[in-house]
């Protein structure tokens, strides 16, 4: 599928749990960007996220679902890494892959699915930010040029590519249960990719 550049568009013309889909499979391919950080510089908590995401999945297909999300947000606080300390490059793919899930447990709370668009954007966010820091040794002399330079990257394209056929794969999706949640994260392993392009780890 080409990439559209009116994704974000397509996106708000969704119902609030399609969007709410949309943004839970993005951040099934943003995970594994915090989940290597804290492996790699033993800090953080590589579980609890991972933990957070499985329950919004079942907010998502058993409506009945009691979970205090409020504290899940205090609890992803407390483990969202502080940049400064950290000289490496996998602390800011680390923090927008929680500022996200936060932004998706403020969405569920508020009941805004506006929230759920900026997961999005923070998944495009964060691949151009790698594409930045990959061509910083690049004469680009001007905004305007890095700006196209990450537009046109394979990486960007491919992010792009990834939403909307998403947005496509979650449109005639009416209601969400265990069919439809298997559905999605069978297509994220069918990328077999994170939106950094990353290799996805098989499930133990």
């Amino acid at each position: 599928m080409k990439p559209k550049a009116n994704n974000f568009q397509a996106m708000r013309e969704l119902s609030y749990f399609q969007q709410a889909a949309v943004a839970a499979t993005l951040l099934e391919r943003m995970l594994p960007n915090y989940q290597l950080f804290a492996e790699v510089t033993k800090t953080g908590d590589a579980v609890l996220p991972r933990h957070i995401l499985t329950l919004i999945w079942e907010w998502l297909t058993v409506k009945k679902a009691k979970i205090n999300f409020e504290k899940l947000a205090g609890d992803l606080e407390l483990i969202t890494p502080e940049t400064n300390n950290f000289d490496i490059f996998g602390v800011y793919p680390a923090v927008d892959t929680l500022t996200a899930l936060d932004i998706m447990l403020n969405g569920i709370g508020l009941q805004d699915g506006t929230e759920f668009i900026d997961v999005a954007k923070i998944s495009q966010a964060t691949v151009a930010r790698l594409i930045e820091y990959e061509t910083a040794d690049l004469d680009i002399i001007s905004e305007a040029e890095l700006k196209k330079v990450v537009r046109e990257h394979p990486l960007m394209q491919y992010e792009m590519e990834c939403l909307a056929e998403l947005i496509a794969l979650v449109q005639p999706m009416q209601r969400f249960d265990r069919e439809q949640r298997q559905i999605l994260q069978a297509w994220v392993k069918e990328q077999g990719l994170t939106n950094l392009g990353m290799e996805l780890a098989e499930p133990n």
